[in-house]
């Protein structure tokens, strides 16, 4: 038997897929799918809905996909990721997808340019087809994907457009939108979905646990207490009041319960935080192990370099300049105290008793500081 029988449930009410079946018709989505259907069979081409994570999108682009699916005279492709690597690559997958070639490997951008073109021009005036591509998570196309698309849609009779186009996006398409304003030209419709009010939450909660509830008897029911913690926790986003409901249901099996209230509601918050502060615990413990072995691991090699200079010389190699050539040469380590100077600078400083100062190096010795003797004095005074 399954567990949400106990609730006298035939199945999950607030399951995290985008089922039909679940869907509560809020007037701007209801709004939202006659605008598309309009747009798809005029052939308007480019529509545009942008929403934030969680206000149904996905949902929406599978109800449009289910209302126009009887109708034989549609035909719809429906890209899900769109992050290519590269316009080949979104060219061969579009091309793949449409059907209008075999295999795509070997074909240049242009040639799979041209096998959409007829493909499009075959099914759409010989075939009078409309082809529709949906495009979910829009916010990922790259730069070349959206010229790729402004390209399709130049591919046009006197009338109509031979490409419909329908991208569900992030507000992050946005930015992309005020980029390429020759793209954003060529939209059709631009619907921008926002998170449901109290009135629209609640009903959407009745509508779930009625689609899920077994017939004759008593659904489970949400105090208004209840309803009004949801709404305060979540925003009205129906992603995480669907989230949130389910970690409801599952505390109401645990607890026996066929009602759930305002201390229910928060026990499943507070659950929530203290799950979440854990995943935050362990995250910064394992960054944490991490930077110990890297910080252990950079050390042992700082050793190990040590170790392969010479074990009496930790200061590096000593050099000594020769000042008559100025050739440099290594000297070994020794315990000798600090430079002291030759005994030819010392002769040549014998005389000098005055207070120090600052040595005077010269570029040559004079001679009688190498041990000769002293030159006789030149003929002028």
């Amino acid at each position: 038997m399954s567990y949400f029988e106990i609730l006298n449930l035939d199945r999950e009410p607030f399951s995290n897929s985008p089922e039909p079946e679940f869907f509560f018709e809020t007037p701007q989505h209801v709004n939202c799918l006659q605008q598309l259907e309009i747009s798809i069979r005029l052939r308007r081409g480019l529509n545009v809905v942008i929403g934030d994570v969680g206000t149904g999108k996905t949902t929406l682009s599978r109800m449009l996909i289910r209302k126009l699916h009887g109708d034989d005279t549609v035909e719809f492709h429906l890209l899900m990721d769109p992050d290519f690597g590269g316009p080949i690559q979104f060219l061969a997958g579009i091309a793949r997808m449409m059907g209008a070639v075999e295999s795509a490997r070997g074909l240049s951008e242009w040639q799979l340019k041209e096998a959409i073109k007829q493909y499009l021009f075959r099914r759409g005036i010989d075939e009078d087809k409309v082809v529709v591509l949906i495009i979910d998570e829009g916010q990922k196309l790259p730069g070349f994907c959206i010229e790729i698309l402004r390209e399709f849609l130049n591919y046009e009779t006197n009338r109509f457009k031979l490409l419909q186009i329908v991208i569900f996006a992030q507000p992050e398409f946005n930015a992309t939108l005020e980029r390429r304003e020759n793209f954003a030209d060529r939209m059709n419709v631009c619907l921008r979905l926002k998170p449901l009010d109290f009135t629209q939450m609640r009903r959407m909660i009745e509508h779930r646990i009625a689609q899920a509830s077994q017939a004759g008897h008593d659904p489970v029911e949400f105090t208004l207490p209840a309803l009004a913690a949801i709404y305060r926790a979540t925003g009205g986003v129906p992603r995480k009041v669907v989230m949130l409901c389910h970690q409801v249901i599952l505390a109401m099996i645990v607890h026996n319960r066929s009602r759930a209230g305002w201390f229910l509601v928060h026990s499943c918050l507070r659950n929530r935080v203290a799950r979440r502060r854990r995943r935050r615990t362990v995250g910064w413990g394992v960054a944490a192990v991490l930077a110990v072995a890297v910080v252990a691991f950079v050390t042992g090699i700082s050793i190990k370099r040590d170790g392969a200079l010479d074990p009496g010389d930790r200061t590096g190699t000593a050099h000594r300049a020769r000042i008559s050539d100025k050739t440099v040469h290594p000297l070994a380590a020794s315990a000798q105290s600090p430079w002291q100077p030759s005994a030819a600078m010392a002769g040549s400083t014998a005389g000098a008793t005055s207070s120090p100062a600052a040595p005077h190096f010269r570029k040559s010795l004079p001679r009688e500081a190498a041990g000769g003797q002293p030159t006789a004095p030149s003929g002028r005074d």
